[in-house]
């Protein structure tokens, strides 16, 4: 007789990610709501808060953030492993995506005390083909690992640069770095390296196995290179729009 056995691990998979994806569908709705309530509140379109009141109300804002992120992405894996994330390819300007990160990072990076530098070869640079949209995430996934993980007063350097027909971004950090023998998993579902639980951090270990997934997705590949206590520099590469 044939053997069942994946058959039913092949459905018990099914069965798990339709529950995910029907909770977290579930879940975006009220955190939406929520959202909107706390930005009303924030911006006093209610009646001034004291300064506990908004206090109180920025950390539940905050929390509320990191729901809806998580969200998000397990969404967004739940899409990756059914084979349904699409990916839309167009000429598309990294240099506007990461300047719009940094820009909507600033207050986090003052808050920290980090030197951030961001570095291109030429310009005007040239396009690459990838989904803005899905770009954007990833990159900003990798940022916000870099300026997370690193302790305050350090530094984090973006560069870009041209290879031949491909175009290389980098990611370069003073951050706790990646212990050797875990470094091989660092693109895995749920990863999270040991060293990290000293830093106060919420995370899923989902951000670098989606921002693969996006940039492979573009024709292009990622990689790092990085020791422990001293830093990480994460690397991928896009193919040019104009090769």
């Amino acid at each position: 007789m044939p053997n069942k056995k994946p058959q039913k691990k092949e459905h018990l998979g099914t069965v798990q990610s339709d529950f995910i994806t029907l909770a977290s569908h579930q879940l975006r709705t009220p955190l939406s709501g929520m959202r909107w309530l706390l930005e009303l509140l924030l911006k006093s379109r209610t009646g001034p808060l004291n300064r506990k009141q908004r206090e109180y109300v920025t950390k539940i804002y905050s929390s509320n953030e990191r729901m809806i992120a998580l969200v998000n992405d397990l969404l967004e894996v739940t899409r990756l492993d059914q084979g349904d994330s699409k990916i839309y390819l167009q000429p598309t300007d990294l240099v506007e995506i990461i300047r719009g990160l940094l820009k909507e990072k600033a207050s986090y990076i003052k808050e920290k005390s980090l030197r951030v530098a961001f570095t291109v070869e030429q310009e005007p640079f040239p396009l690459v083909n990838t989904d803005s949209n899905r770009m954007k995430q990833a990159i900003g996934n990798i940022l916000s690992n870099a300026i997370s993980y690193t302790p305050d007063s350090g530094s984090v350097n973006i560069g870009l640069a041209l290879d031949g027909t491909q175009v290389v971004c980098s990611v370069k950090d003073t951050g706790v770095g990646i212990p050797k023998d875990q470094q091989v998993n660092v693109f895995s579902k749920f990863f999270r390296g040991t060293n990290v639980l000293r830093f106060e951090t919420v995370g899923t270990g989902l951000g670098l196995y989606i921002t693969k997934a996006f940039v492979e997705g573009s024709g292009g590949r990622i990689w790092l290179e990085s020791e422990e206590d001293k830093g990480t520099t994460i690397y991928f590469t896009l193919p040019r729009s104009d090769k």
